[in-house]
């Protein structure tokens, strides 16, 4: 009975030490109503927001963000749980001697020794999956920074559109007036009256399309920041650069994106997973060891037998198992070179388009819109005159307009090419953005 007691105790002490389940239901509803209340942090009259000032905001305010880091957490831990080693089991057993009326009790217990490739694959492992969490973090941070770079480049683009857009409404449908006048006075075909008015639909077209944009560059720019469009309305955007950044170092910064990006060096990780894979099943082939110190109490006599248990391979010694984990480490040796190829490929198709989208904004700021100006400079000194006609000088306006509309699309295209070659390479072009982001990879979970 003094042993029953003892043991009865050991149980329930270990039993006080258990954490106790506490339920943590979801509620959906409350988050809508929080995202709708969120704010920024106030600036002083007239401060405007750059790209460094969004990002450090959508860093603690991005749900896929948030997502991204409380699984590099939830990996952290299941590092600390894998190095755990497995628990004993425990068997009790009572039987009861009819010929003679005493008790018999037994207590088998079976420790499984961790040591050796299977302890050490199970601990890295794990590692590799939170490393790879880490970059999935790091994919996260860079998502969300592109999306706010396009997201800005898309606004100041539809906002200058809309200004510009009005104007051209506002000449076309003066002209179109001026037209139907003289059509009205027999003094021009009906035909210069009907293309007109075809101009001012093309006109309005393109100033609802651009309000529509700015709609949804507003709407982006909240998804980004992980605030309400409201929120993202109010904000006073900086103006982007038109000035090109130095790309000199382009053909090293390829190279780096090569083997530095981070969905690159997650691939390098699910190889490594698959080497440790491998190693687990070359381990497999020979028996796994365990204990099993047992006690006897049987009739009045008492007995400690040990055990010595083994688990042994399968038939064919694991030889299938082996085999396929080398093919799922060659797969994944060929992931990892698509994503080089892949890495690569983005950059080239980038820097291309980048090219193209400088050379092109180039020439419409100093060639297309200063002769587009000049020429309608040259009709309203003509009107001026008494040369000219009002009509004719309304159209070179208009096309001064149009020059304006075109050098405001390539900006964006310009912008949006600038976006495009930092999301190949994972590397800002803005060093307020680049310390922004290195202080949240340091920050997260507090480890690195």
């Amino acid at each position: 009975m003094r042993r029953g007691a003892l043991s009865a105790a050991f149980l329930a002490l270990g039993l006080a030490g258990c954490v106790a389940y506490t339920p943590a239901p979801p509620h959906p509803a409350q988050f809508v109503a929080a995202l709708d209340a969120r704010t920024l942090e106030a600036k002083p009259a007239g401060a405007v927001w750059s790209g460094a000032d969004l990002l450090a905001a959508a860093l603690t305010r991005n749900p896929q963000i948030a997502e991204a880091r409380a699984k590099y957490l939830t990996a952290l831990a299941g590092v600390k749980a894998a190095k755990a080693a497995p628990g004993p089991s425990l068997t009790l057993t009572a039987e009861y001697a009819a010929d003679a009326p005493h008790w018999g009790y037994t207590t088998a217990s079976n420790i499984p020794l961790d040591y050796g490739a299977r302890r050490s694959t199970r601990i890295t492992t794990a590692e590799l999956q939170a490393l790879q969490a880490f970059y999935d973090y790091g994919e996260a941070v860079w998502s969300v920074r592109t999306d706010l770079a396009r997201a800005r480049a898309d606004a100041e683009a539809a906002r200058e559109e809309i200004v510009l857009a009005q104007v051209s409404v506002a000449l076309r449908t003066d002209r179109a007036n001026r037209l139907e006048a003289r059509v009205g006075a027999g003094q021009d075909a009906r035909a210069l009256s009907i293309t007109a008015e075809a101009d001012v639909a093309v006109a309005n077209r393109r100033l609802a399309a651009a309000r529509g944009r700015a709609n949804a560059a507003m709407v982006d720019l909240a998804k980004a920041l992980g605030v309400s469009r409201a929120v993202a309305g109010a904000l006073s955007l900086a103006p982007l650069s038109e000035t090109p950044p130095g790309v000199a170092e382009l053909p090293t910064w390829r190279r780096d994106a090569a083997v530095s990006r981070r969905d690159v060096l997650r691939a390098v990780a699910d190889y490594d997973i698959a080497e440790q894979g491998m190693k687990l099943q070359v381990a497999t082939q020979y028996p796994a060891v365990s204990i099993g110190p047992t006690y006897f109490y049987d009739h009045g006599v008492q007995k400690y037998p040990f055990d010595l248990g083994l688990a042994l391979p399968p038939w064919d010694l694991n030889r299938n198992a082996i085999r396929e984990a080398e093919a799922t480490r060659a797969a994944a040796g060929r992931s990892l070179e698509l994503a080089q190829a892949n890495a690569l490929s983005a950059v080239d198709t980038a820097s291309a388009a980048f090219v193209t989208a400088w050379d092109d904004l180039k020439r419409n700021r100093d060639h297309d819109v200063p002769l587009a100006g000049q020429t309608a400079a040259a009709a309203t000194r003509a009107l001026k005159a008494g040369e000219g006609d009002k009509v004719d000088a309304l159209a070179a306006q208009a096309a001064a307009v149009d020059a304006g509309l075109a050098l405001n699309d390539a900006r964006h295209a310009a912008a949006s090419a600038n976006a495009d070659l930092e999301d190949a390479l994972r590397r800002s072009f803005d060093p307020a953005e680049t310390a922004a982001i290195k202080t949240a990879m340091t920050e997260v979970g507090g480890t690195r």
